[in-house]
């Protein structure tokens, strides 16, 4: 095989990879903020319960972004064949979705950084008001 295949092999497989885990993880956040709403305790006030629904909140906010995502990294996709086609091409076209590319990367990696963001902030929210409510329980039925 030759070194240029050996490449495009590569790029084919890493590119394989990151849908995979594009679709992983909105998987896994959807999953987590079902289980969350399936499970919450009824009866909470406070803090505990503004902790619970912006966990909420938060996961399915990071889940939307998540799928935001994916509909993005399709154009995306096609965005970098067309550059590649224009390469082949003398005109500015080429030099203006080579910018176009990088100020979409931006936004893809400004995004990866919410969608991370807003998920961290939801499992907090969950183990917080979810260890509150263990932590009342245990003081109610172990008070010495």
């Amino acid at each position: 095989m030759d070194p240029e295949q050996k490449i495009w092999e590569r790029q084919k497989l890493g590119l394989e990879m990151r849908h995979k885990y594009e679709l992983y993880f909105v998987t896994l956040i959807f999953t987590l903020t079902a289980i969350a709403i399936q499970t919450a305790q009824h009866g909470q006030v406070g803090l505990v319960l503004f902790a619970e629904i912006g966990a909420w909140a938060f996961l399915i906010l990071s889940g939307l972004t998540s799928l935001w995502r994916l509909s993005r990294l399709w154009f995306r996709e096609n965005q970098v064949a067309e550059y590649f086609e224009a390469s082949h091409v003398a005109g500015e076209r080429y030099r203006q979705l080579g910018r176009d590319l990088v100020t979409f990367d931006k936004v893809l990696a400004v995004t990866e950084a919410c969608r991370w963001t807003l998920f961290v902030l939801g499992i907090a929210g969950l183990a917080y008001s979810r260890g509150s409510v263990l932590l009342q329980a245990w003081v109610v039925l172990d008070p010495g």
